[in-house]
């Protein structure tokens, strides 16, 4: 395997100076894969975007629709379509470890909404919440203002009675705990040079914490399967944040199992001399692409240089809306997975993969909605 040239830069953009990383190989299209005809085949994690135009991805979305009553309307949505045409993850983190996409459609959902509101014959489809660009699953649409603070609200009630979004992520490795919960604060620290990133806190006070100095996340997780010869781990998180990217960051600082794909918060934790350590956020090797292991590259059929387009392998599994619309109904919206996490599934052959029949019943006024 070649290595990678990897060039540190500093650079000053309003006012704070920005580091980043800039690699001079290109991924996965120098590496072709052919079958025994030696006819060339296209990688799965090559097609993840197949629409050819903006039609093709609202018929998408249409099909994918799972939920559409009491002005909302609910997609499972694809991994890396952004929302919105303006999409930013958040203005406070400099994107410094882009996620790269093979054959990326350069098309946002916002687009395609003028034909999916005419096909669904509703007045308009106002983006509420759900799964940002590097993720799949539960996104949700109000079909006016009122019902978009209806949405709003029944989201803060969930947290309230601790009904928290729903995550599942495939991890690097098996993480440490098998199940737990955590309250943490989390707070964006600053290096010499301005870069910004968070960090966890396990101890604040209350007046931090009153002044809004610090973000709370509340967090359960568990783990659901483990992978062939356990080399990795299908989990699930329960969070009442996700600012900051802070579900991906608690696998990696926390559990200390970084979801696949994740080249952000990958590498806060790297082995050490046989042992899984922290790194300091700011250190040069925080900004390389994490380490995985060459029996999992192989089971997701990859070569090492390949490894910059692997996907991040988070899912909003579910979202909950607390004593929602005029019925006051306790809404639970589930994505079922979709590719490319579902082929990853399959190549990581994890085994007895929950099901929501699984999952504790429903009160008398809670209605589940699940399309798997």
């Amino acid at each position: 395997m070649k290595n990678t040239k990897t060039v540190f830069k500093i650079m000053q953009s309003n006012g704070f100076a920005m580091a980043y990383r800039t690699c001079f190989r290109k991924y996965c299209t120098t590496d072709e894969i052919y079958t025994l005809s030696k006819k060339k085949v296209a990688h799965p994690y090559q097609g993840i975007h197949p629409w050819k135009s903006k039609d093709e991805l609202a018929k998408y979305l249409l099909k994918n629709i799972i939920y559409n009553a009491g002005g909302i309307v609910v997609i499972n949505k694809p991994y890396g379509i952004p929302v919105t045409d303006t999409f930013t993850n958040d203005k406070n983190l400099p994107s410094m470890q882009s996620h790269k996409i093979a054959n990326a459609s350069n098309y946002s959902i916002e687009s395609v909404l003028p034909y999916i509101t005419k096909e669904l014959d509703v007045p308009a489809l106002i983006p509420c919440s759900g799964a940002e660009k590097y993720m799949s699953g539960t996104y949700v649409f109000a079909i006016n203002d009122d019902v978009v603070k209806q949405v709003m609200k029944a989201k803060l009630r969930a947290t309230h009675f601790n009904k928290f979004t729903k995550y599942w992520g495939i991890t690097i490795r098996l993480p440490h705990e098998i199940k737990g919960s955590y309250r943490l604060a989390m707070i964006l620290k600053k290096s010499e040079y301005g870069v910004k990133k968070p960090i966890f806190m396990t101890h604040w006070s209350k007046n931090e914490e009153k002044r809004g100095d610090v973000k709370i996340m509340n967090v359960k997780y568990k783990l659901l399967s483990n992978s062939t010869n356990n080399l990795s781990s299908l989990i699930e998180i329960e969070s009442s944040a996700r600012k900051w990217q802070c579900i991906r960051l608690f696998a990696s600082i926390m559990l200390y199992s970084p979801i696949l794909g994740d080249n952000y918060h990958g590498s806060r934790v790297q082995e050490i001399m046989g042992t899984w350590m922290k790194v300091d956020p700011f250190a040069e090797s925080s900004w390389d692409l994490p380490k995985i292991n060459r029996q999992l590259l192989e089971l997701l059929e990859l070569s090492p240089r390949q490894q910059e387009i692997i996907p991040v392998h988070l899912h909003m599994r579910s979202m909950n809306l607390f004593s929602f619309g005029k019925e006051k109904k306790n809404i639970v919206l589930e994505a079922p997975l979709i590719h490319p996490f579902d082929w990853t599934c399959k190549q990581l052959m994890f085994k007895n993969i929950p099901c929501e029949a699984d999952h504790s019943e429903s009160t008398e006024n809670e209605v589940k909605i699940n399309s798997m």
